[in-house]
């Protein structure tokens, strides 16, 4: 489970590997532990119990907020989440938000309005990018703002592979035309 988009909404919408529009190649919430493993790995809650119900809840607030990211979608589900989150919780000065510790929509709660805060900050958003290489959502907080890669260590090294590639193969032809 990588962790490049830069907010923790974003890991949530990264969860899904494939192009945008088509069916996942692949998921990585596949079950509830992944959902806990993913809100501990981001900082949004240390534990919780993991709920198949608090699963499907996550997946929906993935796909609701997907599409409001990229430009194109209904941020009403996302608020609705968002509200239900508030509802649920307890606002603790200085901390947050907190859930009971048995409630096992505790990290959608917290993925919710984190995707809200996001969705708030203008400034935020603005850094937000699509990766060239995979279609991640990340921020860009590049001193140049000119980020194309998720990661630099995967998309953007698989980049630079197939420039230099086909920079090689360009060169190789360009001798073996001018020899003839």
């Amino acid at each position: 489970m990588r962790l490049d988009g830069g907010h923790p909404a974003l890991e949530l919408v990264n969860t899904t590997y494939g192009q945008v529009g088509e069916p996942p190649e692949h998921d990585v919430l596949t079950a509830a532990g992944d959902l806990v493993v993913l809100a501990r790995r981001t900082g949004l809650i240390p534990d919780a119990v993991p709920g198949a119900a608090a699963l499907r809840a996550a997946r929906g607030l993935r796909g609701a907020l997907d599409p409001v990211l990229r430009g194109g979608g209904d941020p009403a589900p996302v608020a609705a989440a968002a509200r239900r989150a508030v509802a649920a919780g307890t606002l603790v000065p200085g901390s947050g938000w907190t859930w009971a510790h048995d409630d096992p929509h505790a990290p959608v709660h917290a993925f919710a309005l984190a995707a809200v805060s996001l969705l708030s900050d203008p400034g935020e958003l603005a850094r937000l990018r699509t990766c060239a290489g995979c279609c991640w959502l990340f921020l860009d907080h590049s001193r140049g703002g000119s980020r194309r890669w998720c990661s630099m260590a995967d998309c953007g090294t698989e980049a630079k592979k197939r420039r230099y590639v086909a920079a090689r193969r360009a060169r190789t032809k360009g001798r073996l035309s001018a020899g003839s």
